[in-house]
């Protein structure tokens, strides 16, 4: 919504069609406020929704550069949000930030963007590591990320019974961290004294979320590639066998690496990108390959957009979250037995900033439910408008209203259903924006005073410039109200 100004009067400029600016301006200078459901069903008539759809569209959503930029939310996210829930499209958020559980993880980003979130519709970059539990549940792994002892909450709340951190190795060790002068009173607070630290097998390294402490931690993971069957301080002799695979390293029942997310930048609230988990990895590579002299390749399992295994996991928490959306509708609608399933996913368009990971992974990924992945890349977080992404999307936006209202008019989505209301308030808005139209129009005739009037509009009125703005169908044009309408609304006594 905009304004312009000719002489001292001041207009307001509405996202409407001509027809419609004179049918809401005429209805205000005629008599009064119309109720906010005579306004919906007069100017925005009931169109039906395909009737027995027998297949819908899905979006996964990055969220870092996309919904928030740092911890402030971005233009549009929260209506667009809304919008979908409205019109009961199933989403998830396909984001390789992490360091908390899905459930936290949820109530950060609802509280936010101010939009209820469920923890089912999460996947974190780490989310997959509830597939390692079976494997890893009663061994011990050493993890990696996060502040405190947040990290290993988090994996404990996972299912993995014996984890350590870098901040227990450092009480054990007080010599380990070759310049602990910065972070020793951190590691000291954290750590806990683990009485088998010298002598049992440490089965895995997990890398959850970005390192706080780059020095120690690539050190620890270092000793641990180069150790004997995973403990601790005791190094392998196997090292540099060129009688063996891989001359001899990795070789000796070493802890198995696993990092989850490989994005080397991301998005906060400097002005250009910081590093992330993959510059660490990055990091790792490069001391192992000067530690080697070149003769070993670092083994690991790297996860994460734009991994298969992060999009074959984020089809499945979609899969499952759309069939719980599907039986909640059907049991709100009174069917019994679940209403005969969900509808099949046909598309799923992936929403995200960084070309490198949401938009190269959904171009490569091959659906395992017959959907087909699209991706739409927005000009709000990692990628600079005007320049040459290293991966082209099937789509460009601006920004997340933008991409999803682009979605839904190329598939020919019925989605004013969803917006009746969200329009209305738009339109209402002109009663009190029009300069002189200020619920004056045809006062002598309504008992109710201006004050009244103003109170129950202004509670109608929830949504901003920008989220109304954002959610405005693209084919609706900004026209001023038209002239004669506007000296009417201007000198309403006339």
């Amino acid at each position: 919504m905009a304004s312009s100004s000719s002489s001292s009067k001041t207009y307001t400029t509405l996202a409407v069609s001509d027809n419609m600016s004179r049918k809401v301006c005429t209805r205000a200078a005629g008599g009064g406020t119309p109720h906010l459901s005579t306004m919906i069903k007069q100017y925005f008539p009931e169109t039906p929704r395909e009737s027995a759809q027998k297949s819908t569209i899905a979006f996964a959503f990055d969220i870092d550069g996309v919904f928030v930029k740092g911890k402030d939310p971005l233009p549009g996210g929260a209506d667009t949000l809304r919008l979908l829930q409205r019109l009961k499209i199933p989403y998830i958020f396909l984001t390789n930030g992490g360091g908390l559980t899905e459930k936290d993880h949820a109530a950060k980003v609802s509280s936010r963007l101010n939009v209820d979130i469920d923890p089912d519709q999460f996947v974190q970059s780490h989310s997959p590591f509830h597939d390692l539990v079976p494997l890893y549940r009663n061994r011990r792994i050493l993890v990696i990320g996060g502040e405190g002892d947040q990290i290993r909450h988090v994996a404990e709340a996972y299912g993995f019974n014996d984890v350590i951190t870098s901040s227990d190795l450092f009480v054990e060790w007080r010599t380990l961290h070759p310049f602990p002068e910065v972070s020793a009173p951190h590691h000291s607070a954290h750590g806990r004294p683990t009485p088998d630290l010298r002598t049992k097998e440490i089965a895995a390294i997990l890398v959850w979320s970005s390192s706080r402490d780059w020095c120690l931690d690539l050190q620890v993971m270092h000793d641990l590639l180069l150790s004997s069957g995973g403990v601790f301080g005791k190094k392998s002799v196997k090292a540099g066998d060129v009688t063996l695979p891989n001359n001899g390293y990795l070789q000796d029942n070493q802890p198995k690496l696993y990092f989850s997310n490989p994005d080397f930048e991301w998005v906060t609230d400097y002005h250009q990108p910081r590093f992330a988990q993959g510059a660490i990895r990055e990091c790792l590579e490069g001391l192992w390959r000067y530690s080697t002299k070149g003769e070993a390749k670092l083994e690991y399992t790297s996860i994460g957009k734009p991994s298969e295994a992060t999009f074959m996991y984020g089809e499945k928490i979609l899969k499952r979250f759309h069939e719980k959306m599907s039986r909640i509708q059907a049991m709100e609608g009174g069917v019994s037995g679940g209403g005969g399933g969900a509808t099949a996913i046909r598309t799923v368009y992936m929403i995200g900033d960084n070309p490198d990971s949401d938009i190269v992974g959904a171009n490569k990924y091959k659906s395992q439910m017959g959907a087909t992945w699209k991706s739409v890349l927005v000009e709000t977080g990692v990628y600079q408008a005007g320049t040459k992404p290293n991966h082209q999307p099937t789509y460009h936006a601006r920004g997340i209203a933008d991409a999803v209202r682009l979605v839904l008019e190329k598939e020919r989505y019925n989605y004013l259903e969803g917006q009746n209301i969200m329009e209305a308030r738009v339109y209402l808005k002109v009663y009190r924006d029009q300069e002189g139209c200020d619920y004056k129009a045809g006062h002598a005739n309504n008992s109710d005073s201006d004050s009244s009037k103003k109170g129950r509009i202004l509670k109608d009125r929830t949504n901003t410039d920008e989220s109304i703005e954002a959610v405005r169908p693209p084919r609706f044009g900004k026209l001023m109200l038209p002239a004669a309408l506007r000296q009417k609304t201007a000198h309403p006594g006339n």
